[in-house]
């Protein structure tokens, strides 16, 4: 197996494991503000601790992981490495865990035996539908189908998503970003690693061609999500999945990796330091109808994140995030107000029954 670590050491750990326990007297004359502020506080960190998945569900998502790996070689791959990447490596998978769950799962394929998918004109499709047939093969009784750059195999409790990627020096003509970053009302040419870059990391097909490679490193990503996450104190990890909670309980607007990058974005650009935990939150909220609007990009390879999104989906889902805002700005008026009781119920307007 090219990858040992388990899910557990991927997963970074965030807040609120020194918590004290609220107060219990919420008096007709309402808390002092400093009261209100601490038991909201603790909420929102109770929110993000339990919205995580634990550390059996972990261990279940890396053995299955395993398994489906050690299928697809049985069939006749050959697969230099394999990670776990997306939500569960960055500690953002939210439960409660079904089979619309998922868990993301690169095999990086040898060129050698399977060049022809690297450098063909059709290889990316024809990557994906030889990992199709060899996973249908080996799970007959299972729903294995191809969604977009990946092959899910939907079991009961949860889905493995199956990505066939190759060492990105090995494609050939892997699609590069090329198109300008508008940065303070300045055009910013990207300059696209080089296939010699020691970090240039891995292909896979494109997320809305699929006639075509393209860049990514998740281990890269993850070195600097996890850089901005502890100089933040963690709660880079607690928006994140605290907006992901939010994003599944209104249809998911956006989608799951869509998000994380918009929070990381917020904690690269916005973030003010010294913020706890719900103050973040609001920051950020009050920030996401623009984020939705703008561009969002991965920062490696600066791909875009959002280029499936249409006007309409962009329009729908700032709207959401704008109503939000609105209800969090209320609840933050109550509990300045000491109303902490009133200030819980508009919050979970917003986040759902599981914000305690």
């Amino acid at each position: 197996m090219g990858n040992t670590r388990t899910v557990g050491e991927y997963q970074q750990g965030g807040g609120g494991s020194n918590r004290s326990p609220p107060d219990s007297d919420d008096s007709a004359v309402g808390d002092s503000p400093r009261d209100a502020e601490r038991e909201i506080e603790e909420s929102h960190q109770e929110y993000a601790e339990d919205a995580q998945i634990t550390d059996k569900q972990a261990k279940d998502m890396q053995e299955r992981r395993e398994n489906v790996v050690d299928n697809l070689k049985d069939e006749g791959l050959s697969i230099e490495e394999d990670h776990i990447y997306g939500s569960v490596m960055q500690g953002t998978m939210t439960g409660p865990l079904d089979e619309d769950c998922d868990v993301d799962v690169m095999v990086v394929l040898d060129a050698d035996e399977h060049g022809q998918w690297a450098t063909s004109r059709n290889g990316p499709q024809n990557a994906l539908r030889a990992v199709k047939r060899r996973l249908k093969q080996k799970y007959p009784n299972q729903e294995v189908r191809i969604d977009r750059n990946v092959v899910a195999v939907k079991f009961s409790d949860f889905t493995v998503e199956v990505t066939p990627a190759f060492r990105y020096s090995d494609t050939h003509n892997p699609e590069s970003p090329t198109d300008p970053v508008t940065i303070g009302g300045m055009e910013i040419p990207i300059q696209p690693m080089s296939a010699d870059d020691p970090n240039n990391g891995y292909a896979i097909p494109d997320t809305y061609g699929g006639q075509s490679w393209v860049g990514t490193n998740p281990r890269k990503f993850q070195s600097m999500y996890n850089a901005v996450n502890e100089n933040n104190g963690g709660n880079l990890q607690q928006v994140a999945v605290s907006a992901k909670k939010w994003n599944e309980e209104n249809g998911k607007p956006v989608n799951s990796y869509h998000m994380v990058m918009m929070a990381y974005k917020y904690f690269q650009n916005d973030a003010p330091a010294g913020a706890s935990t719900h103050e973040h939150m609001s920051n950020f909220f009050r920030n996401l109808p623009q984020y939705v609007n703008d561009e969002t990009r991965e920062p490696v390879y600066q791909e875009r994140v959002d280029k499936g999104m249409s006007s309409k989906e962009k329009k729908q889902a700032a709207k959401k995030a704008y109503r939000a805002s609105e209800k969090i700005e209320e609840a933050e008026r109550l509990k300045q107000e000491g109303k902490t009781q009133e200030a819980k119920e508009k919050y979970r307007e917003v986040y759902g029954d599981d914000f305690k």
